[in-house]
């Protein structure tokens, strides 16, 4: 039976071959089968005699169960092998890995708990229903221990004597629990050990009670006491050696906690206090704006885990790369990110939207809210915290998603199928949705359809069919421009983590390649690089990371054959086509190829809308026809040995903003900033808005530069004014109110950086 599951199972996408799900599905399933055999097979023994007794004795059924599920879990093993000369191995070595210390020694403890649990079914009536029930309370009560811990702290992941271990977020593609798992594993054999010599003393009478027995091997109990202690010491240590962690342990282990108003910052002793200060204020000011949006008031108070790195806030609660809410607690969890917080708002709206939700988590979802509706949960929140780093507004994308024929049914994203599609096209069309059911029927229609009740009671009567035909008819009277088409297909026309090629060794090995190209060590990127091709020959993100490689070894004219070749393979998206293109435009500068290197920039301008995009670009044309050595050329091309490098552009950049140049204002004021230093960001950003009619401009500079330019850099000013209240507070007006009366603007854009000065008093 348990074959027959586990062979059905290898057949869903990701589940063939042995890997982090396969071995989740086994420690799921070969447990329980190997608890209920074991227990079956004891409890069903004929009745106790003298000839028999040592067929169930404890000691020998124990062993019997261990061996039991040791079978059992090589049969999944080995099930979980075939489907990887099916499919094909995506990272054999990590998934005999994860069997080896998940449903390995899970299914081994599944048997050796059966054993007891037939056992003592010896003593009921009712002896196969009493094994049955008995030997899964085991893995079922391991899962529910998991579920309590989930519930009950901000943790996501967990360890289990039986499962083994679950990552958590579905989109944190790198699993990795490195020596965690092996020290939670030495803690399972220490109780496989003290169990046994427990056995090994213990015998049955007559009326299946058991009797403790001296064996006169003192060696033997010391042994067990030994290994009993470990595993209690393996146990009580959970919370330092990373197995679980609690609300009470992360606050001890960040240390530190600061309180504005309604929501309160427990922060990293990595995060600097006046950070951690900005986010309470920005909790605030989100917590003010989401409510007024949904109708609704959220908890009295908030708290937000404010962790220093991707790493530490994995660590203590198991969400490294996945920002996290807790409506049901109140609580968020974030890495610090720059100002200000890109989901800080976003998370925040999950735990307000809770004050209306249903169920334990109070989310949207059938069944009391039981099951989640991922569409609704992250639908609103969307739609309550749009992103404020996007040139167009959900409406516009679902627009290009409707031309391309790429728009789903409504109905379909409200519901787990949520989970099949890419996470682009997924958050987007069901933030976009909300939107405009809030727009069309209110927000008191929106709070009752997430806490529960049916879409037809909140919209006068109209069907979830009606509604989609509504919601297409009202985008399709939106005007877009050409590019956004092209833009969108690349954005939304992509797979789910399930319809991707070994999507966890492809992130992981990216990301190891990366590193070493980063580091400089350009033979061993090329390594991994090409180590990826094999394994997945499109991927576009290993081929433009061989084409740097050889700008980095100097070779340009090969990286300009890669590059173009990339530029111009129709089964790429455009963007990374685009991006492709650029790359070969800033090759072409360091091989100063003035006429190749426009072109080029000019061909992404026609690919790319995004107006970051479009005002990068636009500074690369100028700095195309620059000498070697300026200060932008610096900061955006560099060297091909070495690249780019604000550290040396820094210094020229500097120089030419004193003799008045604007541009050079601009790049050294935004740099400044990304770099920690606002004070001196303003200085420059102020001088290249507001210049000095005494002080004269650079010979052949010509004012007022670009207006992209002058848009980011007033956009920028309102920004580092609201960092910092010493900041003149008039300048942020003035800023504000010129970058919102620039027509030229994306509506999206506008309407972001409207909610921002909102949040902070402009």
């Amino acid at each position: 039976m348990a074959g027959l599951l586990l062979g059905a199972i290898g057949f869903l996408p990701q589940f063939g071959g042995p890997g982090y799900e396969s071995a989740l599905a086994g420690g799921l399933v070969l447990p329980s089968v190997a608890a209920i055999a074991t227990a079956l097979l004891v409890a069903t023994r004929p009745k106790l005699t003298t000839d028999n007794w040592q067929l169930i004795a404890p000691f020998n059924a124990l062993g019997r169960g261990i061996a039991f599920g040791a079978v059992t879990a090589l049969t999944g093993a080995a099930i979980a092998t075939l489907h990887g000369l099916r499919t094909g191995f995506c990272d054999a070595p990590l998934g005999y890995e994860l069997w080896a210390t998940g449903p390995g020694p899970g299914a081994a403890l599944g048997g050796a708990w059966g054993a007891g649990a037939g056992l003592v079914a010896l003593r009921f009536k009712r002896l196969r229903l009493a094994a049955v029930l008995l030997a899964l309370a085991g893995p079922l009560g391991g899962i529910a221990i998991g579920f309590w811990r989930f519930y009950s702290s901000p943790m996501v992941f967990g360890f289990d004597p039986f499962v083994g271990y679950f990552a958590g977020p579905l989109y944190d593609t790198v699993v990795d629990p490195g020596v965690r798992l092996l020290s939670y594993r030495i803690g399972s054999l220490g109780s496989v050990l003290g169990f046994a010599v427990l056995a090994w003393h213990l015998e049955l009478d007559d009326k299946s009670r058991f009797r403790l027995v001296s064996r006169g091997r003192p060696g033997v109990v010391v042994a067990g006491a030994l290994a009993a202690g470990l595993s209690l010491a393996v146990t009580l240590s959970g919370a330092r050696l990373g197995h679980w962690s609690t609300t009470r342990s992360i606050e001890e282990g960040l240390g530190r906690s600061f309180t504005a108003a309604r929501c309160e910052v427990v922060y990293s002793a990595g995060v600097p206090s006046a950070d951690a200060q900005r986010v309470a204020d920005e909790c605030n000011g989100h917590l003010h704006e989401v409510e007024a949006y949904l109708g609704a008031r959220g908890p009295e108070k908030v708290k937000v885990f404010l962790f220093a790195s991707d790493g530490e806030k994995g660590a203590y609660m198991g969400a490294t790369h996945t920002y996290i809410a807790k409506p049901w607690r109140g609580e968020v969890y974030v890495q610090a990110a720059g100002f200000p917080h890109p989901t800080l708002g976003h998370e925040l709206a999950h735990v307000v939207s809770g004050s209306f939700g249903s169920g334990p988590f109070r989310v949207a979802g059938p069944v009391g809210g039981w099951i989640p509706d991922p569409g609704r949960i992250e639908g609103i929140a969307v739609a309550a915290s749009p992103g404020e780093d996007d040139d167009f507004t959900l409406l516009e994308w679902c627009k290009a998603l409707l031309d391309l024929n790429l728009l789903p049914e409504m109905q379909s994203v409200f519901r787990l199928g949520f989970l099949a599609k890419s996470s682009n096209t997924a958050y987007t069309v069901a933030g976009a949705f909300v939107s405009w059911l809030h727009e069309r029927y209110g927000a008191e229609a929106v709070r009752g359809w997430y806490g529960g009740q049916r879409i037809e009671d909140v919209t006068h009567g109209k069907s979830f069919a009606a509604l989609d035909a509504q919601f297409r008819a009202d985008l399709a009277k939106i005007q877009l421009r050409p590019e956004l088409l092209a833009m969108a297909k690349a954005r939304f026309d992509r797979p789910s983590i399930f319809g991707r090629l070994c999507p966890r060794r492809v992130d992981r090995d990216l990301a190891v390649a990366e590193g070493r190209l980063g580091s400089g060590d350009i033979f061993g990127a090329r390594e991994a690089f090409q180590s990826l091709l094999d394994l997945d020959r499109d991927n576009t993100r290993a081929r433009l990371g061989l084409a740097q490689c050889n700008v980095r070894a100097g070779d340009l004219e090969s990286a300009v054959k890669r590059y173009q070749a990339l530029a111009t393979d129709p089964r790429l998206s455009v963007l990374e086509r685009a991006a492709a293109l650029e790359a070969r435009g800033d090759v072409q500068v360091m091989a100063d190829n003035l006429a190749g290197a426009v072109e080029a920039y000019a061909g992404v301008a026609k690919m790319d809308a995004d107006e970051d995009r479009q005002r990068t670009l636009e500074v690369k044309t100028l700095l195309a026809a620059s000498r070697p050595g300026t200060g932008m050329r610096t900061l955006l091309i560099g060297e091909p040995r070495l690249g780019p490098s604000w550290d040396e552009a820094a210094p020229i950049l500097g120089a030419e903003a004193t003799r008045g140049d604007p541009l050079s204002q601009y790049l050294l004021g935004r740099n400044l900033w990304l770099h920690g230093r606002p004070e001196a960001a303003l200085r420059y950003l102020d001088a290249a808005l507001d210049p000095d009619p005494k002080e004269p401009r650079a010979t052949g500079v010509k004012w007022p530069p670009m207006l992209s330019i002058v848009r980011e850099s007033l956009r920028l000013r309102v920004v580092i004014t609201c960092y910092d209240k010493r900041f003149d507070r008039e300048k942020g007006r003035e800023a504000f109110r010129r970058f919102d009366l620039d027509p030229g603007v994306p509506a999206a854009k506008k309407a972001a950086t409207r909610r921002f000065a909102q949040r902070c008093g402009l």
